[in-house]
């Protein structure tokens, strides 16, 4: 597995000691002792096993994925997927508390992609429900040598949204450390034929840029899912083209799609990705002087909904429409323009906040700093938004992979990747209710 989680996992190894099991050494922060200006001694390790870790012996944790198996969602309420880097994709129904075998027959088609002038075969896997397809396929430079400029290409095959018109979306991604990732920034848009298995690009890249790598740019046309299930009725797509490509995901441009050869701009210059268009207008971040400022756009007149203070990248953290001050803790929903402010966690050190489907739950959680002998000590906070419940605050090693993210089953259950053997070996989907 080519992922960050075993590239923590592996950090953690590092320091393992066996003696009838695998012991990990590690000096907790909230056990470090006073400041002592007369030695210099470093603290003392604390004994840690992942056996009696806190975490994996919760009782509101389950395990789903306890020979590795990693669940993605998929475009179908309750319906997942595992790929692996050989191509196997299957299907998966949560059910009752498990994942179960999907019922709908899995089909393939056989597609070629083209990027950068050169054509990638790739299978795709997908099942039909209600009238429609959802797919993925994987292609890595083994499966073809003929392929020099992409060593990965992972694929969705999804329903167009109605602004598109009728069929299907194709869309690519070529960054490896995504595999496991569930809201994948995806870099190329092809018009996709699912009886042929046919794919034709969009946008005209008679102007793109050539990135280190050799090959076009990866911020050119760019979609999320989320993007695409707020769209609308238009017909928009992502690009950060006229900025750095560092600035890839901070700053960008709603293009209308075309194969124009400059496409117009709908938006220019937005903060992050979100991005909402609903009868009221056009819902977006933008960067200010002082900060940054919730905007909503009707016709041509933009209007400033909310200003914030201080900088989105740090200062803030944000999930689809909401976003929390790390410090005051007050959370907005960026659409309704309310506010609720949390109590009774720190998160000042997070990096990441996930929030339940209806807004009532979180999870932060902290990539963490490595301690005395080496380790990645991470925490993971659960929470409820109006305070109803205590906080439940975890700091441990191998808590979670920091390419996979949390996905929510339900508005309870919230799943995420971590090490489901204690010599860390096999990584796999958690459940965590509450």
């Amino acid at each position: 597995m080519n992922s960050k989680a075993i590239k923590i996992i592996c950090a953690v190894l590092a320091v393992v000691t066996v003696a009838s099991g695998v012991v990990f050494f590690l000096s907790m922060k909230n056990d470090a002792p006073a400041a002592d200006n007369t030695s210099t001694k470093a603290p003392e390790p604390v004994e840690f096993s992942y056996e009696q870790s806190a975490y994996t012996t919760s009782t509101a944790l389950s395990v789903k994925g306890a020979n590795g198996e990693i669940y993605l969602p998929t475009d179908f309420e309750n319906i997942y997927y595992t790929a692996t880097l050989d191509g196997k994709v299957n299907f998966y129904e949560y059910a009752g508390g498990q994942m179960v075998a999907s019922t709908l027959a899995p089909k393939q088609v056989k597609a070629k992609i083209k990027a950068s002038r050169e054509t990638i075969p790739v299978t795709v896997n997908y099942i039909e429900k209600d009238g429609k397809a959802c797919g993925y396929g994987v292609f890595t430079a083994d499966m073809d040598k003929d392929v020099d400029a992409y060593a990965y290409a992972f694929v969705k095959l999804t329903a167009k949204p109605s602004g598109y018109g009728d069929g299907y979306l194709l869309l690519a991604d070529f960054d490896k450390d995504n595999f496991h990732k569930a809201d994948k920034l995806y870099s190329e848009i092809y018009n996709f034929n699912l009886s042929n298995g046919t794919a034709s690009t969009y946008v005209s890249n008679n102007t793109r840029l050539i990135d280190k790598n050799g090959t076009f740019r990866q911020d050119w046309t760019m979609l999320t899912d989320d993007f695409i299930n707020n769209l609308g009725g238009a017909k928009y797509f992502i690009s950060s083209r006229y900025y750095n490509e560092s600035e890839k995901g901070e700053r960008a441009d709603i293009m209308v799609l075309s194969n124009a050869y400059r496409p117009s701009i709908a938006v220019k210059d937005i903060l992050g990705l979100w991005f909402v268009n609903d009868s009221a207008g056009m819902h977006y971040l933008r960067k200010t002087d002082n900060g940054f400022a919730n905007v909503y756009k009707a016709g041509d007149k933009e209007t400033v909904l909310t200003e914030f203070e201080g900088d989105w990248s740090t200062d803030y953290l944000q999930c689809g429409r909401y976003l929390i001050n790390k410090k005051s803790l007050a959370m907005i929903d960026l659409l309704k323009g309310t506010s609720q402010t949390l109590s009774g966690i720190n998160i000042e050190s997070a990096d990441v906040f996930s929030v339940s489907p209806d807004g009532k739950k979180a999870v932060f959680a902290s990539y963490g700093e490595m301690n005395a002998n080496g380790t990645p000590v991470q925490s993971i906070t659960y929470c409820t938004v109006d305070g109803s419940a205590e906080p439940v605050t975890f700091t441990e090693p191998m808590l979670f992979s920091e390419s996979a993210g949390f996905v929510w089953l339900d508005n309870s259950s919230v799943m995420s990747v971590r090490a489901v053997s204690a010599d860390g070996k096999t990584a796999g989907s958690v459940v965590y209710t509450f």
